[in-house]
């Protein structure tokens, strides 16, 4: 494949249909919704942007499962610089997670090619538009066929996937909870409209004199430009001779916009599965247990998109007598330190009980090692239960 056609398949949009069954399709007059749409909503974006920076930021590396059960990280490997450092001539690490993360959390499905040499071995893994892809089943086995670039078998395409209701296609958390989406994109035009109108409601003007239509189109047209705008809001009102003002009140409704708001917040975080504080949503937030709340946040959130990244590609990126010798792994390590207290009290416990010694807790701080500091340490009246006794 020359390099024209596999920018093609990348940024040509598709042309061909896949099978759908989302609420767009199902009910496009009342619950259109989009991809595009969805991420103008600030919540939206700030959950798919916060799951993508984060898968995309873990280290990550190949590594060779040793016979004592050990393992070795494989700087060898053809996969290793792949996944490492640059996946394809147009991304590095960092960008080609993003874009991975970015397709699973907005159309379900995850695309990428496996680009091989003449001896099977991958050179090159190139992400591919969902939409130029349309999954096809003929005699029982799988295919994918990629708008301009053919069809492919299931072995050459990286396919990452959400939860899905037929084991082949994902299903959009976009079409599916469209309803609520749309609500909450309801509310930001709501409130545009709103605040745009200086935040005050509708007013009367009143006078006992007979005004020509020309008079009172004058009228509206120079009270709306003096007084109706955000910059004017709290402008001193002058009215002519014989004229007076009443506003008319805020209704109930309106007035809970701001809780109504903070709902569609609380329903997107549900719909990604991050906890409010972390989109930015304080209203609640408690910053007392922060280790905790990193252990939830990768533990309920992240690794399932982890482990669902992981076991594709160790399935279809090693040779089938390197399964389970060879494999994939993100490094989570990260994501689990606590503050600087709790850091320091597991570590001297590891450095005393002899389980970690001083050089890989320095690693883990990101420090040099130092001369003697690969020695592992015990305390010295420490003894196992049947010794108990002996020397008495």
């Amino acid at each position: 494949m020359t390099l024209l056609e596999r920018i093609t398949n990348v940024f040509i949009p598709a042309k061909t249909q896949k099978r759908d069954l989302s609420l767009n399709t199902l009910f496009p007059d009342s619950n259109s919704f989009d991809t595009d749409k969805a991420l103008t909503l600030t919540a939206v974006w700030c959950a798919i942007r916060l799951l993508a920076e984060s898968v995309s930021s873990l280290p990550i590396s190949v590594y060779s499962k040793q016979t004592n059960g050990d393992k070795l990280e494989d700087v060898k490997s053809p996969i290793y610089k792949l996944i490492k450092f640059k996946p394809n001539f147009y991304q590095n690490k960092i960008t080609f997670f993003e874009y991975i993360m970015l397709c699973i959390c907005t159309e379900g499905n995850s695309y990428v090619q496996i680009v091989r040499n003449n001896s099977g071995t991958p050179v090159e893994l190139i992400c591919l538009n969902p939409e130029n892809v349309t999954v096809v089943i003929n005699d029982g086995e799988l295919f994918y066929q990629v708008d301009n670039g053919g069809v492919l078998d299931s072995s050459d395409i990286l396919h990452f996937k959400t939860l899905t209701d037929d084991g082949i296609n994902g299903i959009s958390p976009i079409d599916q909870c469209a309803k609520a989406l749309k609500y909450s994109e309801n509310l930001q035009e709501f409130g545009n409209t709103f605040f745009s109108n200086g935040a005050k409601p509708s007013s009367i003007l009143q006078t006992d004199r007979a005004l020509s239509d020309t008079a009172l189109q004058r009228l509206k047209t120079s009270f709306n430009n003096n007084y109706g705008k955000l910059k004017n809001s709290n402008s001193t009102i002058v009215l002519e001779e014989g004229l007076t003002f009443k506003p008319i009140s805020i209704s109930p409704e309106q007035a809970q916009f701001l809780s109504s708001r903070q709902f569609s917040i609380t329903e997107v975080a549900r719909i990604f599965r991050v906890q409010p504080h972390l989109i930015m949503d304080l209203s609640k937030s408690s910053f007392a247990n922060i280790e905790m709340q990193s252990q939830e946040f990768l533990t309920y959130t992240l690794m399932p998109y982890i482990t669902r990244i992981e076991e594709e590609m160790n399935l279809k990126l090693f040779r089938t007598n390197e399964l389970g010798s060879k494999f994939v792994e993100f490094n989570v390590n990260g994501l689990l330190r606590g503050d600087v207290k709790s850091r320091t009290e597991s570590y001297r416990s590891a450095i005393t009980n002899g389980y970690m010694t001083i050089n890989e807790v320095r690693q883990k701080e990101n420090m040099n090692s130092i001369e003697g500091g690969d020695k592992h340490f015990m305390q010295m009246n420490m003894t196992t239960i049947d010794k108990i006794g002996e020397d008495a």
